[in-house]
């Protein structure tokens, strides 16, 4: 990272934006009066069945954005977003989950643009199974967080690291 953006990116700061963005989010697209309860986790890690979506950061720094959840949560979520009862996972809560997970990291990549400058996402990826495991790639600044609200709950992860290209994306 360059040499102020250690100080610009606490993990405090990013938790902050990551909450906001969720919180915008539930607040405008799934109409939940009921305020999240965003609370900050060391870990993520370990086996779950559900569903897990990832979208990638470059710019001054690289790095990825992820929801995971269970499938009745991701059936949740995808029922509130486009107002359709679903009671299982198929494409369209597939599709919510990615939907869902690229506006608030969309979000959250604008509250830190304020900081780096321009970055850029990938389109989400979405995985859904059993037994799945992730594991992080060491990061430079790492956070997770646990969000618990009205119709189930999610895990928040974000990993950013240095770009070593000095935020050149062209290819």
């Amino acid at each position: 990272m360059t040499t102020t953006a250690p100080m610009l990116l606490s993990e405090m700061n990013l938790v902050d934006m990551l909450s906001s963005a969720t919180r915008d989010l539930f607040d405008s697209m799934l109409g939940l009066d009921v305020p999240l309860s965003i609370q900050p986790e060391v870990e993520t890690g370990g086996a779950f069945d559900g569903v897990l979506s990832l979208v990638g950061l470059t710019g001054q720094v690289i790095g990825t954005g992820a929801l995971r959840c269970s499938g009745a949560t991701a059936c949740d979520l995808a029922t509130r977003f486009l107002m359709t009862p679903y009671e299982r996972v198929n494409d369209e809560v597939l599709d919510s989950v990615g939907e869902i997970t690229n506006m608030i990291v969309g979000g959250f990549k604008t509250l830190l643009e304020g900081a780096l400058g321009r970055l850029q996402m990938s389109v989400p990826n979405v995985i859904h199974g059993r037994d799945l495991t992730t594991t992080h790639p060491r990061a430079d600044i790492g956070i997770a967080a646990r969000c618990a609200y009205s119709g189930g709950e999610f895990r928040l992860a974000v990993g950013l690291s240095a770009n070593p290209n000095n935020g050149d994306t062209a290819v």
